[in-house]
């Protein structure tokens, strides 16, 4: 599934009209007699703390470009989060973690600026339960911690829905542990 809005059937090809489904406008196959759904796209992030710092990465593709977000991104198919979350990490930020080190601690929900929604999971784990250092890979062009301080005082750099409250949770969560 595509988080672009399909205007051919994915199984048959044929261009999709609209039909009238449970409240809504819907892309619809004549052919194969079927809605075709939109879904939400998955993804799975990692809050790395150190003490009450936060390693963080700065975007270099859409959605956010150039803000500064948790090491993260989509769960492929087949790929349980946990482990797409452990991937992203490596990707994006160099470190790694074993998917059972990290703590599950919310699900979110998140509007992109292009209208398209996507759901996904956030896990925390301690630095000491990492291996290797941070370093900017995939889509990040650089990686490191941040203060909740700075979190405080450079608000508008981040990603909407990495916001100080999303990170603070994601700290007292380790933290009760």
């Amino acid at each position: 599934m595509t988080m672009f809005r399909a205007t051919y059937c994915p199984d048959c090809g044929t261009k999709l009209v609209s039909q009238w489904f449970e409240g809504k406008d819907r892309p619809y196959c004549e052919e194969c007699d079927r809605i075709i759904f939109q879904r939400p796209i998955p993804c799975a992030d990692v809050a790395v703390l150190d003490g009450t710092e936060v390693l963080l990465i700065k975007r270099t593709n859409p959605p956010h470009v150039g803000t500064w977000a948790l090491p993260g991104g989509v769960i492929e198919a087949g790929e349980p989060p946990a482990e797409a979350a452990a991937r992203e990490l490596h990707e994006e930020a160099g470190v790694h973690v074993t998917p059972v080190d990290l703590t599950l601690i919310a699900g979110y929900t998140a509007a992109a600026p292009q209208g398209w929604y996507n759901s996904g999971y956030t896990y925390a784990v301690q630095f000491d339960s990492v291996d290797g250092e941070p370093a900017a890979g995939g889509d990040a062009s650089a990686a490191r911690f941040w203060s909740l301080d700075e979190l405080r005082d450079s608000a508008e750099q981040l990603r909407p829905e990495h916001d100080e409250d999303h990170i603070q949770d994601a700290i007292e969560e380790l933290r009760t542990e």
